[in-house]
Order: C-alpha cells, then sequence, then structure tokens
C-alpha cells in the first residue's frame, strides 16, 4: 500500500510539542537538581560513615589497649580465657607470674585443666552431676559453672610449671556475644598463700590469746566509767564468788565490791590517770560475796575518743592477798632482823654480793673491830679479812638453795684496826639488801679458844717430837757420822805429811757438804713441825706433806721394824689446807699405827708383817682420799666411836693423853674434811680420810 507522507503539523500542533518539550525538560532539570542533592547527601553520609567508623576504630582500639592494660597491670591475679572447646585464648602477665608458663606456650594449644589438680576436677564434676544429673568431662566443669552464672568465689589448688602447689581463689564467668550467647569463659584467680598463712597466724595469735586469758590468774576485763565491766573469761567468779552473769547484766557494779573506806583512794587513781598518760595501777580490798575481804591489783588504761571522752577502760584485776600477807610478814621478819641486827652481841655485816663492799655493821660490829659504822659502811670486808672458800661461795651462791650457799668459815684471821690481828669463827649467807644481792656474814671472837687449842696443839706436838728422839737422834748421827770419817781422813794425811790427791779432797768435802746439807734438812723439818703453827690455809700438795713427815718418822719406823708401803696417786688435786697442822695429823696416825704394831708384836703368837700402808687418790675430782692402815692389834668395837673423844685413851699412864686422835679429828674438821675408821675382827686398822678439792684445783704433774 502506498504511503502516505506526513502531513504539514498545523501551528497548534507545534505549540503543543513547544509546551510539551518544554515541560518534559522542566521535569529533568527537576529530577538533575534532586539527583545532584541526593548525591551530595549521599556523599555528606558517606563521610559520615566513615568519621564514625573511624572512631568505632579508635573506641576499639584504645579499648584494646585498655584490656591489655588491665590484664598487664593484674601482676599478682590469673586472667585465662577460653573458647568453647576450652582452648587458652588469654593467658595475662600476671597468670604468667603466678603459673611460670609463658603465653605463647598455653594460648591456642592447652586448656586450663594442665593448672589444676585432677583429683579436684573430679570432685567437681561429682558435684555437678549430683546437682544436675549431668556428666561433664574436662573443660566443661568450667563451662558449667560459668552457665550457672556462680557469683561465688572457689578455693582450688593451683600446680607451678615447676609442681609446686599454691592456694588460689577462682571465679568463673560466662564469655557472651552481643546476642548472649555464650561462647567461652573467662577465669580469674588469685594467689591467696599470704592470705591462709595470715589466717592461720590470726588463728594461732587468738587461739595464744585465749590461752592466755583462759590461763592467767589475771581477770581481764574491759570497764566503763559507770562502774559496769565486760569480762573475757569466768575466772571473776572464783575471785569475788559473784557469777559473771551479774556484771555482764549490769546488775552488778565493779564499785560495788569496793570497800568504802578505799573507795576516796581508788577514785583519786583514775583522776590522777586522767591528768597523766592515762594509765595506773591501784590496790584496794573488795568485799567476796562470802564476806571475806581481798586485796585486789587494778592494772588499767583508759581510753578516750577523737573528743578527749571516756571512751572505755581496759586492764586486769590481780587477786594479791597472798603476796600482801607475804610483805606483811616480811616486814614483821625486817622488824626482827633489824632488833637482833642492833642488840646481837656478834658481829654482823651486810656485804655487796659482787664486790664485797660493807653496806651495813651491827653496833657490835664497831665495837669488835674498833672502827665507827660511817668508817665501815663503804669499807671493803676484805680488808678486816676474809672468809675461806671465797670465791668458791659466791658462785655456789647462785646455784644453790639457801641453807646450801650458806659457808661457816672457822678460826679466820681478821683485824682490828690498828692492824692488830684476832681470830673469827664467819657464817655468811646470801641475802638481798634493798633490792641488791648481798651476803649477810656473821663473825664470832674465838680469839681465846685459838690459843688454848694452840697451845693443847703444841703439847701434843712436843710429846710426839720426844717419842721420836731416838731416831732423830739416830737420823742425826748418820751424817755426824759422816763428817767425822771424812774429818779424821784428813786430820791423819795432815798428821803425817802426806799429800792429799786432788780427787780425794773434793770426794771428802763433797760428802761433808752433803751430810751438813741432810743434817740441816733434818733440823729445819723438826723447826717447821716444831713450831706453834698458825691456822691459814693454802693449796697443799698431800702426797709432798707425806714425804716431808716421813723423813723425820721414817727412821724411826726402820729402827722398829716396820715396813711403810706406800700408793701415792702422784697426779691427785691440791686441798685447802694448813701444812704445819696437816703434818700433824699424820704424826698422829702414823704413831698410833706404830703403837698398835708395837702392840700385836709383843704378843707370843705374833707371826705377821710389820706393815703400814699409806695411799693416796681422787674421788671424781670432788674430793681427795687418803687412807693409813697398819697390822697392829685392831681397835674393839666397842671402842671404835670413843677414839674420836679427847683424853680417851688405852694407853698405859704416861705413855699418852689421848689427845692424838681428838686433835686429828678437830684439825680434819676444820678442812672441811671426814674421819672414818675400820677395824678388822683378824687385827689392823684402817683410817680413811676424805677431802674437799679446792675449786680449779692444780693437779700434780
Amino acid at each position: 500500500m502506498p504511503v502516505r507522507p506526513p502531513s504539514k503539523p498545523s501551528r497548534t500542533d507545534s505549540q503543543t510539542l513547544i509546551k510539551a518539550l518544554l515541560k518534559e525538560n522542566a521535569i529533568l532539570r527537576n529530577e538533575i537538581r534532586v539527583a545532584r542533592e541526593a548525591a551530595e547527601i549521599t556523599a555528606s553520609l558517606v563521610v559520615k560513615q566513615f568519621e564514625e567508623t573511624e572512631r568505632v576504630l579508635q573506641k576499639l582500639q584504645n579499648a584494646n589497649a585498655q584490656r591489655k592494660a588491665v590484664l598487664d597491670s593484674a601482676t599478682r591475679i590469673a586472667i585465662i580465657a577460653t573458647n568453647m572447646k576450652g582452648t587458652i585464648s588469654v593467658f595475662n602477665t600476671g597468670a604468667e607470674n603466678l603459673l611460670q608458663y609463658r603465653a605463647e606456650e598455653v594460648i591456642e594449644k592447652a586448656t586450663p585443666e594442665i593448672f589444676l589438680l585432677e583429683s579436684e576436677l573430679e570432685q567437681h564434676r561429682e558435684s555437678i552431676k549430683l546437682a544436675t544429673g549431668r556428666d561433664v568431662k574436662g573443660h566443661e566443669v568450667f563451662l558449667e559453672y560459668a552457665r550457672q552464672g556462680r557469683k561465688e568465689q572457689q578455693e582450688w589448688t593451683y600446680i607451678r610449671k615447676d609442681g609446686t602447689r599454691f592456694p588460689a581463689v577462682l571465679s568463673i564467668s560466662a564469655l557472651r556475644d552481643p546476642e548472649g550467647v555464650i561462647y567461652g569463659f573467662l577465669c580469674i584467680a588469685m594467689d591467696v598463700t599470704e592470705k591462709k598463712r595470715s589466717e592461720k597466724a590470726l588463728a594461732e595469735s587468738e587461739a595464744n590469746y585465749r590461752f592466755l586469758i583462759d590461763n592467767i590468774p589475771n581477770v581481764v576485763f574491759r570497764g566503763y566509767a559507770d562502774g559496769s565491766l565486760d569480762l573475757y573469761d569466768d575466772k571473776i567468779e572464783a575471785m569475788t564468788g559473784y557469777q559473771k552473769k551479774l556484771f555482764d547484766s549490769r546488775k552488778l557494779q565493779w564499785f560495788d565490791l569496793i570497800l568504802e573506806e578505799d573507795r576516796p583512794y581508788a577514785r583519786q587513781k583514775f583522776i590522777d590517770a586522767l591528768k597523766t598518760d592515762k594509765s595506773y595501777i591501784r590496790e584496794y580490798r573488795v568485799r567476796k560475796k562470802t564476806g571475806e575481804i581481798i586485796w585486789i591489783e587494778a592494772c588499767s588504761k583508759i581510753v578516750c575518743d577523737a573528743d578527749g571522752n571516756i571512751d572505755f577502760i581496759t586492764g586486769s584485776f590481780l587477786d594479791v592477798s597472798e603476796r600482801k600477807r607475804a610483805e606483811n610478814a616480811l616486814h614483821e621478819s625486817e622488824q626482827k632482823y633489824r632488833s637482833l641486827f642492833i642488840s646481837g652481841p656478834n658481829p654482823i655485816f651486810v656485804l655487796d654480793r659482787e664486790t664485797l663492799t660493807i653496806l651495813d655493821a651491827s653496833p657490835s660490829a664497831e665495837e669488835t673491830y674498833g672502827y665507827y659504822k660511817d668508817e665501815l659502811v663503804g669499807r671493803n670486808f676484805r680488808e678486816l679479812g676474809t672468809f675461806e672458800y671465797e670465791d668458791e661461795s659466791l658462785s655456789l651462791m647462785e646455784t644453790k638453795s639457801w641453807s646450801e650457799s650458806c659457808v661457816f668459815s672457822q678460826r679466820i684471821k681478821h683485824f682490828r684496826q690498828g692492824g692488830k690481828p684476832f681470830y673469827v669463827e664467819v657464817k655468811a649467807c646470801p641475802t638481798t639488801y634493798l633490792g641488791r644481792p648481798a651476803i649477810i656474814l656473821a663473825a664470832s671472837d674465838i680469839t681465846e679458844i685459838i690459843e688454848k687449842d694452840a697451845q693443847l696443839f703444841q703439847a701434843s706436838k712436843m710429846t710426839t717430837l720426844g717419842e721420836m728422839s731416838a731416831g732423830i737422834a739416830h737420823e742425826l748421827n748418820q751424817p755426824l757420822n759422816a763428817i767425822k770419817i771424812g774429818s779424821d781422813f784428813l786430820k791423819k794425811q795432815i798428821e803425817k805429811n802426806r799429800p792429799i790427791k786432788d780427787n780425794e779432797l773434793h770426794q771428802v768435802v763433797a760428802a761433808v757438804s752433803a751430810q751438813v746439807n741432810r743434817a740441816s734438812e733434818i733440823i729445819q723439818s723438826l723447826r717447821e713441825f716444831g713450831r706453834k703453827p698458825d691456822f691459814r690455809k693454802e693449796k697443799i700438795d698431800l702426797n709432798q706433806t707425806i714425804k716431808d713427815v716421813m723423813k723425820i718418822i721414817g727412821q724411826q719406823l726402820s729402827l722398829q721394824n716396820i715396813n711403810v708401803v706406800y700408793d701415792l696417786n702422784e697426779s691427785v688435786p691440791t686441798i685447802l689446807a694448813n701444812k704445819n697442822r696437816l703434818e700433824q695429823v699424820i704424826f698422829n696416825l702414823v704413831t698410833n699405827a706404830r703403837d698398835a704394831i708395837e702392840n700385836r708384836t709383843a704378843l707370843p703368837e705374833d707371826s705377821k708383817e710389820n706393815i703400814i700402808a699409806i695411799s693416796t687418790w681422787s674421788e671424781q675430782r670432788t674430793h681427795l682420799n687418803l687412807t693409813i692402815s697398819d697390822t697392829g692389834t685392831g681397835i674393839p668395837e666397842e671402842n671404835v666411836q670413843k677414839i674420836f673423844e679427847p683424853f680417851y685413851t688405852t694407853k698405859e699412864v704416861g705413855k699418852g693423853m689421848g689427845l692424838g686422835l681428838s686433835i686429828t679429828y678437830g684439825i680434819i674438821r676444820d678442812f672441811g674434811g671426814t674421819i672414818n675408821v675400820e677395824s678388822r675382827p683378824e687385827g689392823g686398822s684402817s683410817f680413811h680420810l676424805r677431802f674437799p678439792l679446792t675449786k680449779n684445783a692444780g693437779h700434780q704433774e
């Protein structure tokens, strides 16, 4: 079909088309404007979103930094986080310090089970099973506790890498995402070793405190200004007779028990304490429920609040009735002592125990020693004299009882003013004087007794020397004969005008000199033995004393066919004695032994050997023993107890005064020793002497 050519638009149609195009153009321009505005808004939103994202990222970084700082700062707290499989994802510095593992050793490689005891885990599994009926394994224990949301801490035992263990309190929390879904758990553990130790120490301290409160005699209290008390034990009941609940209920006030006449004093002590350091000790009397009155010592401290008001009083009560009675008895005793001290007939001194300085002296001491009291006080007692065993006694006073540590010394030489000597017996005992260790020393003047004893002693010695005259003469004749022979030889050679050879002359001169020395020693021994003795004691070698005596009497025994057998221990220590008097003891015992042997040899049927045995030995380094035995007639049993009595003798008239053994007994007693006699039925006697050793006694080499 032929196409019809377009018809030419009309003017009206053109206008319409233009309008339509203009309208469409306006719409398009509006859309472009809107699109441009939308693009601008979108760009602005994108920028804002980017900025918000930056802020969120910054906050996240800050949060992570803060989380890390918190984890790292907890150096003594172990913080461990895991995922649902229990694998460790967080292991902080505190966990490294406490458990000794490095974070890289456990993160993503281990579960918290490796730090705990299997036995404890098993206990917790059993506990969960009993509570929920579910079996849990491994790390599920922690997940279960996390699900339960337990807030309380539990005590677990943790194991370090080196195997050592420590107690820790553990809290377990669930880790949840924003939707609340659990994705792991968090364990926070803290070492409580020090806490446990402190708790134990506190428990022990409280137990000790309670033990102290229960066992000390004091009643510990907390009191108040109105007189009411809080008491910590029941001892108040035994002290006062009132039940503790009466004080606790405030029905009974402590002031009610104090005697009315003692209350002003007690109140004043309280007021005085408020003005000073608020501490006080006061003693007063209280009346028990039974009516009995007792003395109470109250040691208290006043405690005030910040405003200076009395808050409470703390302290203790102690029944001091016994002490008060003892103080009264002591006061009475001191009064008696002072009366005796002043009026006693014998000198009494009070000495400082360390320095022996005179602290006090009785009127009799002034009269006896010739000094005024102010001249004696402050003077060292050694200027007047001493008392034996002085150093040893002072040490004994520190270790022995009062009665055992008293020292009794006999025949001690003291000096009056001007140096005039006299003899005393001294008894010294430990005491206290004005709160300091002291010695009370009493002395008795025995000068007249000593002089009479010395005369008797000297008479006995002279008798002994007279009895030994034959032996002494023989002893002196031997060196005189030797000298006579030597001098006669020289005289003969000179008279015949013969030359004397040098060796002969030297031999004669040496022999004469030796015999002169021998005679001189004999005479010196006699002079020493015969001199009037003093009573000063010194350290004496007993063995040497025996040998010196036998130099004089030995020849006499030899002439009488008596054999002396010695068994002297050369290492025996020294004793404290007087050599001259000790020689007399040995003389008396040896001459008695000689007489007993002579009496036996006079019997027709006698066939025994004539022996005197002398032996010495030490006993456990405390005593020295001497035994003198003979083979004589012995002593009848009925006479053994009498032989040491003065003037007792079995000898014929004119052959003895019966003083030898009596003097011997007195001398040995003065030396602190003992003497015992043993007489055998078949004949023969033994005298056993026992002497105390000197302190730090020297031994003979």
